[in-house]
């Protein structure tokens, strides 16, 4: 027995929005992974909230797997029950049609008997007594005897085979009532357990399409965001950076009238924009310090060098090197800035680095399976507490 229509579409259903909820996802990945100019939006990296959503997406993906296979396992009971049914069917079928031969039988012995009865009738031989007076021989005796006893035996096993075919039928009649109403049971919880899933079933797509569009949302959110982010901090190192050459070109004091603002000088703003180019574009690589991958302190390296300075390569070298900003002067800090981390807050154990960019924001690469990303470094001091100071080069 086929399955009924209801399943065949739930199946397509089923398959066409998984291929669909597919293609969403590879959207968003080839979004998020191919390159872009500095003119584009940039591409976002993966935020909690996208990385939680996308874990909802697989999870919802796992279950609709489990769920198909669910459904496939009640269509599968479902015809073995039908099966079952077809099945016992066929044993009555088969016992009709020995008991249609048993009858044929009994109704040929039958008419053998009748001739019998009418052949003694017509010669007055009216039993087996008269039979054996008219034996003219001991030898013929026992012929007509065993012809006689032969007789008998066909004429007994005919009726006992009718007999025992019409005990065949009324057995497997009554089992097939039995199995009938136990099958037909059976039949009802499968239809319903299969209906069930189905129920289900489109539930889950429905839940599936809704994280669709979470998804999609998170990811258009956060690149506005980060679109934003990175404007922001071009305007400011341009602003910066004029800032930087008015002040170079008038001799002023620097950035603030203090010992330690003079003390620090300019710094290097248009570092920013180098960075900015792999904002969302670039995965964290341990010990990476190239545009195919970068760790935290291999992005400082890289963005500095191409503009001609060299610093070193680890980040608490990196701390120790330039002139030091403490933690409590955020006011001094320009675009360009390192901003530094370390465990608990200590300083001898620096672990983290970045850029900072201005508004309260620093672009660094956060950790493995995130982009190249501008976070808020204010939130961060708030958050955590680990943050140490910061150098100027």
């Amino acid at each position: 027995m086929r399955l009924d229509r209801r399943l065949s579409v739930a199946r397509g259903t089923a398959k066409l929005h998984m291929r669909r909820f597919a293609a969403c996802l590879l959207g968003v990945c080839l979004l998020l992974d191919a390159p872009a100019p500095l003119s584009a939006t940039p591409p976002v990296a993966d935020t909690p909230e996208i990385v939680a959503a996308r874990e909802k997406a697989r999870a919802a993906e796992a279950e609709l797997d489990e769920l198909q296979a669910q459904l496939e396992l009640r269509a599968e009971e479902f015809e073995a029950v039908s099966e079952q049914l077809a099945e016992t069917r066929k044993h009555v079928e088969d016992a009709r049609i020995r008991l249609e031969r048993a009858e044929s039988d009994l109704g040929e012995a039958r008419t053998r008997l009748e001739e019998r009865a009418r052949e003694i009738y017509r010669t007055g031989d009216v039993g087996a007594i008269e039979v054996f007076l008219g034996t003219k021989s001991f030898a013929d005796f026992l012929t007509r005897l065993e012809w006689m006893r032969r007789i008998n035996r066909n004429d007994t096993a005919v009726v006992a085979a009718v007999a025992e075919a019409r005990d065949d039928v009324l057995r497997v009649r009554q089992s097939l009532e039995r199995r009938e109403a136990e099958e037909s049971i059976l039949k009802n919880k499968a239809k319903a357990a299969k209906a069930q899933v189905e129920d289900a079933l489109t539930a889950q797509l429905a839940y599936l399409r809704d994280l669709e569009g979470e998804v999609a949302r998170l990811v258009r959110e956060e690149q506005e965001r980060q679109a934003r982010l990175a404007e922001e901090a071009r305007r400011r190192a341009e602003e910066a950076a004029r800032a930087a050459a008015q002040r170079a070109a008038s001799g002023g004091p620097g950035i603030e009238r203090s010992i330690e603002a003079t003390a620090l000088g300019n710094g290097h703003p248009e570092v920013v924009q180098v960075a900015l180019q792999f904002v969302g574009v670039v995965d964290y690589v341990y010990g990476g310090s190239t545009p195919a991958g970068f760790d935290c302190s291999g992005l400082t390296m890289y963005c500095y060098r191409q503009i001609g300075v060299n610093i070193p390569r680890t980040s608490r070298q990196q701390f120790r090197a330039g002139t030091h900003i403490p933690p409590t002067r955020l006011d001094l800090l320009v675009p360009g800035d390192l901003v530094f981390f370390g465990y608990d807050g200590d300083p001898s154990r620096v672990h983290h680095v970045g850029f900072y960019v201005g508004n309260g924001d620093y672009l660094h690469a956060p950790r493995t399976g995130e982009k190249v990303t501008i976070s808020s470094l204010t939130e961060r001091i708030a958050s955590k507490r680990d943050y140490v100071g910061a150098s100027r080069f």
